[in-house]
């Protein structure tokens, strides 16, 4: 079973595609999650689509709230990126659904949030490509990793992280790259040195034990 934790399209590549579907559109996939990006975010409507995404997370197919979370080079304003983060992070924890997470140059800040606002869901970094030091205080704040197709460059800081956060905190992904998913779990496979159908075994068990489905 081929699971693609986080992408933009439903391919029907994979038994589970999680797809991070836009708010306002009509044509749901099979399974979702729904989110205000930080690159996204507008001062003029975010009360409006966080009332939206606090209805529409209740939907059954709706398995995560995301992708969320900070961008110290998104255009947006910095205080407004928390704001909103942090109202993200209210609704998650009252539907008891993981995060699916957008972090780039603010861990501290996104660790922070999280700590202050007694976050007790589970929570995924996506794309997940930094170096080691950060991959480490991940895994020491208890955090999972989704690896995408920066596995497919060996010196990648996420080539050299999938070998060290332990294979029941990692999941795979496509995110918006137009390439298969088989071919991350093959990649996967070889930066592990282990069987992929191990792979496949450990992924399905950590995708039921986060998201709470029976696959």
């Amino acid at each position: 079973m081929f699971i693609n934790t986080h992408t933009h399209t439903q391919v029907h590549d994979a038994k589970l595609e999680l797809v991070n579907q836009d708010m306002d559109s009509t044509d749901k996939a099979n399974h979702y999650s729904y989110g205000l990006h930080p690159w996204y975010i507008d001062k003029e409507t975010y009360h409006d689509q966080l009332n939206k995404l606090e209805v529409i997370a209740h939907e059954k197919r709706c398995l995560a709230i995301g992708e969320c979370g900070l961008d110290k080079l998104s255009k947006v304003d910095f205080d407004l990126q928390e704001e909103v983060f942090v109202e993200q992070i209210k609704i998650a924890n009252k539907i008891n659904k993981p995060l699916i997470i957008h972090c780039v140059k603010a861990f501290n800040e996104l660790i922070n949030c999280l700590n202050l606002n007694d976050n007790k869901v589970p929570v995924i970094i996506h794309g997940f490509n930094n170096n080691e030091n950060i991959a480490r205080v991940m895994v020491n704040e208890g955090f999972y990793f989704s690896f995408g197709k920066a596995l497919l460059g060996y010196e990648s800081n996420a080539a050299k992280a999938i070998k060290n956060v332990g294979r029941k905190n990692f999941f795979l992904e496509t995110d918006d790259a137009d390439i298969s998913i088989k071919y991350i779990y093959k990649k996967a496979s070889e930066l592990l040195g282990i069987d992929e159908e191990i792979i496949k075994q450990q992924i399905q068990s950590n995708f039921e034990t986060v998201f709470k489905t029976k696959l």
